[in-house]
């Protein structure tokens, strides 16, 4: 019974179990269902607002063009003394006609005119190139003036903002496509979807004054929510500000005042279209006056505060470039909008081309904005931002300095040259701009480094400290390794390589590396020929490369470069000459280096190419690049010199001859750069076997010349043996075939102190050493003569 009754329970488990998963799988189909449903309003309802932006788009050409046949080139407002003509454009209708500004239109075609409704329904029927009669009172006199209606249609500025709204609505659609659960994404939709809408309404239209009001209530509507989205959009940029989520009434502040503003001009207009006066400051003039000379310039400029902030103090570099990149998408903006504000202070009239520059212009921040967001790592936008602010800074200040430059000259010299100062003036004024321009450009990049770009400004300094810390390490191979070692600690790589180029041969030799490979692999990495492709492309370009792009032109190069761990290679040119390279590498998935570190190891190149060029002629004298040992003549006048201490002091002092055994025979059949790297392995693993007071030389073609001071010949013979055991152990790999055995036959010779007195006493010690390694050839080779005493 029991078993029964576990059974019976297992069995309701079990049937439990399946009816909760059916349950969890019903409700996971339906909270699918509901997703799918809800991304499909979103859709439809994103489809709609586009196509009403769209629709009005058209509008605004076939409204645009119809306005275009009925205009007459001027600008009408109503006041109290009826229709007032407040200008007349250069070469317009207007103009050939006679109309004036201060002119009153009383009728048009012999129909009275009292407001602007009234004119626009008789313009309605204005019909192209046909005259019309305008009634006019110009003082006390009353004219009849015959103007013949049309204007060609500005089919330019149509086509700008077209692609405008166009790329408004791109731009919207595809931060919503970004990260819907982003805060910053909606924003941006809103606020370019906004942008769009206002492009899209129809402008400055005759003949249709209902549409036209219609555009007009809602450009002020969408003008003020525009403040409050852009402002909410930036004090989330380029993350959200802690002074803003302590202060929650902040952000609902900006809809509330820009929406308020907004809706109190369109209140106002459509008042003053009702013929209502409302009396300040509620008036639509003093409404309008609030919006275009108040609200827009303290918007502009509260934008670019909010974005100059983090420009500057934002802890992350990424952080800073972001903003900094908002930066410069917004300053055409306001500096169109301040030009304007100023211009209309003063009363200056604006150019009609100015309008043109709105549409483009108020994409580029939203663009900005996008690339800042979701687009960052698209190109390398800390050069972008750093030189957009050097340039632009930079033209900004010069054209002030040129216009006041050429208002104080005309001032100064005026009364000097009289009417013939002008020439003076530019010509003073353009030599002032290019004397000022170097000065102020490394000016101004200075101060923009220290302010936004205090990475960049560090690594500079540090740079430029190497550079000058390089000629007080002495000989070149201490130089080397400095550099080696301070670029591994300022790039943090994984690996630097420093390659110098032979002097005569142009062969480069690897003198220090970082990288595991020199010391496992160095036969793969010490030697690259000056014609392998890949070194050609280098010098011929003169620029740092990436190891890609040297690898695509040589397998040779490019497997060394892996092996190195190379990511990049700086050329180190003195006077067009290739004196060596640099080959820094940075760990996988570490950042790339960016351009602005590429220009600074460009630059800091140049300044150790001068270096190494300095050391490579100390150096030639007297060490050979391929081996870095004692030239020929260095090495006999160390010779002399320790045989003359040996007999001053009586002190031992043994020498030894090496040669390389068949070595014809490996330059023969593998080429001569690989008989370089065999002298090059041979001449490291000889010197390695040395003490400090040792000397080795190269002294001929694959002969080797070795000093031994306080040494017997027992004990230089030991020596020899040890070196002869350790060239036997060598592995070269070849381009071909199996890896290469060296062998290494030696002569020693030792100084007898009867003979030290000799005036050929050294080079009776080299005979010696030469009689006693040619004695070890003739035994078999791979030996050494005198042959050492057996132990015991």
């Amino acid at each position: 019974m029991n078993r029964l009754a576990a059974l019976h329970r297992r069995l309701q488990m079990t049937i439990l179990v399946r009816e909760d998963e059916t349950d969890r799988g019903t409700l996971t189909a339906d909270s699918d269902r509901a997703v799918g449903h809800e991304r499909r309003r979103h859709l439809f309802l994103l489809a709609t607002i586009a196509i009403s932006v769209l629709a009005l788009l058209v509008v605004q050409l076939r409204e645009g063009r119809l306005s275009a046949g009925r205009a007459i080139g001027s600008r009408v407002e109503a006041n109290a003394l009826g229709l007032e003509v407040a200008d007349v454009f250069p070469g317009s209708p207007a103009e050939q006609g006679g109309l004036k500004a201060g002119d009153i239109i009383l009728s048009v075609n012999r129909q009275q005119v009292s407001d602007l409704n009234r004119y626009h329904r008789i313009a309605k029927g204005f019909v192209p190139r046909q005259e019309a009669v305008f009634g006019v009172r110009r003082g006390e006199r009353m004219l009849d003036l015959r103007i013949t209606p049309g204007e060609p249609y500005r089919w330019g500025r149509w086509l700008v903002t077209a692609v405008a709204v166009l790329g408004h609505l791109a731009l919207g659609w595809l931060a919503m496509a970004q990260r819907t659960s982003d805060v910053r994404s909606r924003l941006l939709f809103l606020l370019t979807w906004a942008v769009a809408l206002e492009l899209a309404l129809p402008q400055s239209l005759i003949g249709n004054q209902a549409l036209q009001q219609l555009a007009r209530v809602l450009f002020y509507l969408v003008s003020g929510l525009q403040f409050g989205f852009e402002l909410h959009l930036v004090s989330l940029l380029p993350a959200p500000r802690a002074w803003v989520q302590q202060r929650r009434w902040l952000i609902p502040t900006f809809y509330v005042f820009g929406g308020g503003l907004g809706v109190l001009s369109a209140l106002g207009y459509v008042a003053r279209q009702a013929g209502v006066d409302i009396a300040a400051p509620w008036s639509w003039l003093t409404s309008n006056v609030l919006l275009n000379q108040v609200l827009l310039p303290v918007w502009v400029v509260t934008v670019a505060g909010l974005l100059a902030y983090p420009a500057i103090t934002y802890p992350e570099p990424q952080g800073r470039h972001q903003a900094g990149l908002m930066l410069l998408g917004l300053l055409p903006w306001m500096v169109l909008v301040l030009a304007l504000t100023v211009t209309n202070l003063l009363g200056i009239p604006t150019p009609t081309w100015v309008d043109s520059l709105w549409s483009p212009v108020l994409l580029l921040f939203p663009l900005a904005i996008f690339i800042a967001i979701f687009r960052y790592h698209l190109f390398d936008l800390a050069l972008v931002v750093r030189r957009g602010f050097i340039y632009t800074t930079l033209t900004t200040t010069l054209l002030l300095v040129f216009y006041a430059a050429l208002g104080a000259g005309g001032v100064l010299l005026s009364g000097l040259f009289g009417s013939s100062s002008s020439v003076w003036v530019v010509a003073s004024a353009t030599l002032v701009l290019g004397l000022l321009f170097a000065p102020l450009r490394r000016f101004l990049q200075e101060q923009i480094d220290r302010r936004f770009f205090p990475e960049r400004q560090a690594l500079r300094q540090q740079l430029t400290a190497l550079a000058s810390e390089l000629a007080a390490q002495g000989k070149l191979p201490a130089m080397v390794t400095y550099l080696k070692r301070r670029l591994v600690e300022i790039f943090e790589a994984v690996s630097v390589t420093i390659l110098v180029a032979d002097p005569t041969t142009r062969v480069l030799v690897t003198i220090d590396s970082s990288a595991p490979a020199f010391r496992d692999e160095l036969d793969r990495s010490l030697l690259l020929s000056p014609d392998d492709p890949g070194i050609e492309l280098l010098r011929r370009t003169r620029r740092p490369l990436p190891a890609e792009a040297l690898a695509e032109r040589s397998g040779v190069l490019g497997h060394r470069l892996r092996s190195l761990e190379v990511t990049l290679a700086v050329p180190l040119l003195f006077h067009q000459e290739l004196v060596g390279v640099l080959l820094v590498g940075r760990e996988r998935g570490a950042a790339p280096f960016n351009a602005e570190e590429i220009e600074l190891l460009e630059l800091f190149s140049h300044h150790v190419a001068v270096v190494i060029e300095n050391a490579r002629l100390f150096t030639s004298a007297t060490y050979e690049a391929l081996t870095g040992l004692f030239r020929r003549e260095a090495i006999l006048e160390q010779l002399q010199r320790e045989v003359e201490r040996a007999r001053r002091y009586g002190r031992p002092f043994s020498v030894a001859m090496a040669d390389l055994d068949h070595f014809k025979r490996i330059n023969d059949h593998y080429g001569h750069l690989t008989g370089d790297t065999v002298l090059a392995r041979v001449a490291q693993t000889l010197s390695s076997a040395m003490r400090f007071s040792d000397a080795i030389g190269r002294y001929g073609g694959d002969e080797f010349l070795l000093l031994f001071p306080e040494t017997n010949l027992a004990g230089a013979v030991a020596v020899a043996e040890k070196m002869r055991r350790q060239i036997e152990r060598l592995r070269v790999d070849v381009p071909s075939g199996p890896p290469l055995g060296l062998t290494v036959s030696l002569g020693v010779a030792t100084l007898e102190m009867d003979a030290a007195n000799r005036e050929d006493a050294a080079t009776a010690l080299i005979d010696e050493a030469d009689a006693n390694l040619l004695q070890a050839k003739r035994a078999g080779r791979n030996r050494v003569g005198p042959a050492p005493t057996a132990p015991g």
